[in-house]
């Protein structure tokens, strides 16, 4: 498997994201619509915890 590096900074702004992606599902009327973002912010929340992972057990020394 490929590795990317993600910079703390990054994963700071992927959980900003991630708290817009989920007050926009919230939002949203259509149940598909709702059902879609919903599934788009599970991906990025665990992109964002395995990110968050790495950075602290590198020692956060990457960026």
């Amino acid at each position: 498997m490929a590795a990317i590096e993600i910079s703390a900074i990054e994963v700071l702004a992927l959980k900003k994201l991630a708290l817009i992606n989920g007050a926009l599902a919230q939002s949203l009327k259509d149940q598909t619509a709702r059902r879609e973002q919903l599934a788009l912010l599970g991906v990025l929340m665990d992109v964002v915890a395995r990110a968050d992972l790495a950075n602290q057990t590198t020692g956060g020394e990457r960026g």
